[in-house]
């Protein structure tokens, strides 16, 4: 079972590799601070916020339906 940001840092691969972005760019895109992204990346955060992965959604372009479509945000499959 993986944590709700293990998750979250997943689906942010996936869209960073099939878009082949860098953290850098993604946070230049989403308009949210660099050390931000990284600190999420890194799993230094604690918790990531839900306008954090608004304004990533915004930035990439997609819906939150479509962030949190995957089988991993199921409850079933969650550490909570």
């Amino acid at each position: 079972m993986d944590s709700i940001n293990s998750v979250v840092i997943k689906r942010l691969c996936k869209y960073m590799g099939e878009r082949n972005l860098t953290q850098y760019k993604l946070a230049q895109m989403c308009n949210i601070p660099f050390p931000t992204i990284k600190s999420i990346m890194q799993r230094r955060t604690a918790g990531i916020e839900l306008k954090t992965i608004v304004l990533i959604c915004d930035g990439l372009n997609i819906t939150l339906s479509e962030f949190f479509n995957d089988p991993s945000f199921l409850i079933d499959n969650l550490d909570i």
